[in-house]
């Protein structure tokens, strides 16, 4: 008998060969490259070939991980720390949405996202009462930082899926946070460890940029890649119009 589970370990099986062998692929199968890190071990910010859609930002280039090695560590302010797989993770319900990343750049993208929400993670972890953030570090040495209600907010997921595939190495595979009301920069992705904290804190960004901490998208113009740049005035939150 195929128990559920082992009937969307296989349907996921399927999926990473799908997805290894558009974004992971030998050199030779991607005939000109799409960008400086195409064929090698590394990603990093690039915004050619099919990423010119979909930019790619990331703090400085990092190695690829490894989906079979990496663990996600939760630790901090909880009563039950532990240490995640992929498999425990991707077990949990899966949810689907919509959701376009807007970037302090002032470009924009929307993709459809898959992972799980912060409830279904916290329901393992049991934040304690004194929990009042979370601090992401990433695979690239990133940190940022969102309060409990941020993240408890509809719409915002931990993904491990995008457009119906794994999330590429580009665009934050294993696991990103998709945080639709707020910049990209608080969109931290690559994630290897999350900790509870007391109070919340800047990130990268925040402590060396001119940016706010709490990166609540504002009122003004956005050029979104899917529609050639054209501008758009946006009220502010989460893009819904586009």
């Amino acid at each position: 008998m195929i128990t559920r589970r082992t009937l969307l370990g296989r349907l996921w099986a399927g999926a990473w060969v799908a997805a290894a062998a558009f974004f992971m692929g030998p050199s030779a199968a991607r005939a000109g490259g799409d960008n400086a890190f195409s064929g090698t071990a590394y990603v990093g910010k690039t915004r050619s070939g099919r990423f010119r859609r979909f930019y790619i930002n990331y703090w400085k280039p990092m190695r690829r991980i490894d989906g079979t090695s990496w663990t996600l560590e939760v630790s901090g302010l909880c009563e039950r720390p532990r240490v995640f797989t992929l498999a425990e993770l991707m077990d949990l319900p899966m949810r689907w949405r919509s959701s376009r990343l807007k970037c302090v750049e002032c470009w924009s993208a929307r993709a459809r996202w898959g992972g799980f929400s912060f409830a279904d993670l916290a329901a393992l972890v049991e934040p304690s009462a004194g929990a009042r953030a979370v601090r992401f570090t990433c695979g690239d040495g990133y940190v940022e930082c969102l309060p409990l209600a941020s993240l408890r907010r509809e719409g915002v997921m931990f993904a491990h899926a995008m457009e119906g595939a794994p999330l590429s190495d580009e665009h934050g595979f294993p696991l990103r946070i998709i945080a639709p009301s707020h910049y990209g920069y608080k969109n931290p992705k690559a994630i290897v460890k999350m900790e509870f904290i007391a109070e919340v804190e800047p990130g990268t960004w925040s402590r060396i940029g001119p940016y706010s901490w709490d990166g609540t998208i504002l009122p003004g113009t956005d050029h979104p890649l899917d529609f050639d740049k054209a501008p758009r005035r946006i009220p502010g939150g989460e893009i819904v119009d586009y």
